[in-house]
């Protein structure tokens, strides 16, 4: 995909009404582009969470895999894409590939459930999973979808997170969640031409609250119970 600049803005949940206001009022007349849908991932890292340790090191290149799926059923994996995020400096994108098959969270061991993951990817998803071998976070979000009448810009609200810990669980765990805090997620993204960058740039200047680095599931795994620090 193109790469695309990503502005990440967290606030307290207690400010979504002043964020809908500003979305709803701004002079970028923002458009609904997608209903608001529940979006949900199993977020995978190596044995020595090298994703995690880049992210935490500000690591100019540095990759994520994810896999996602939409709706309620947080337990039932269908219709879902392998996603490998990957961030050059500033600038990010995505690759993905499609899960042919359904995965049963609720039933199966961990050691079956990847297993069957395995087969329903082509080739190349099954590459970037051999990388990224271990499942660490289940999380979700109810997400809410904006853009410019142009398509230019786009701008997602993310609210009521969950996340699960899955290092060192046999059987996923969808029962216990990470205590995190009450915060939203404002996302912000934009093509990466010098026209684009002025006008993000403008809207940042009006926002309710300002950008700060902030990565779901680098959150997720920090706060979980188990997090016994990163690896040397």
């Amino acid at each position: 995909m193109t790469p695309r600049y990503e502005f990440k803005i967290p606030c307290a949940s207690a400010l979504l009404p002043e964020i809908e206001a500003w979305v709803h009022l701004h002079p970028a007349h923002w458009r609904v582009s997608y209903p608001p849908r529940q979006v949900n991932n199993i977020y995978f890292d190596s044995f020595d969470l090298q994703s995690l340790n880049a992210n935490l090191g500000s690591v100019e290149e540095r990759q994520k895999l994810r896999l996602r799926w939409y709706g309620a059923a947080l337990a039932s994996v269908t219709a879902a894409q392998l996603e490998l995020k990957c961030r050059q400096g500033a600038a990010g994108w995505k690759e993905t590939a499609p899960f042919a098959g359904v995965l049963r969270l609720e039933s199966l061991p961990w050691s079956a459930l990847m297993a069957t993951l395995r087969q329903g990817l082509d080739a190349r998803a099954q590459h970037w999973l051999a990388c990224y071998t271990q499942p660490i976070l289940i999380n979700s979000y109810q997400r809410a979808y904006y853009e410019t009448p142009d398509g230019e810009l786009r701008l997602t609200l993310d609210t009521r997170l969950r996340a699960y810990t899955q290092r060192f669980t046999a059987y996923p765990n969808l029962h216990q969640q990470v205590l995190q805090p009450d915060v939203m997620i404002v996302e912000l993204k934009s093509p990466t031409h010098d026209a684009a960058v002025r006008w993000v740039t403008a809207l940042l200047a009006s926002f309710p609250a300002r950008v700060e680095r902030f990565s779901k599931y680098l959150h997720g795994v920090l706060a979980a119970p188990d997090f016994e620090g990163v690896f040397a």
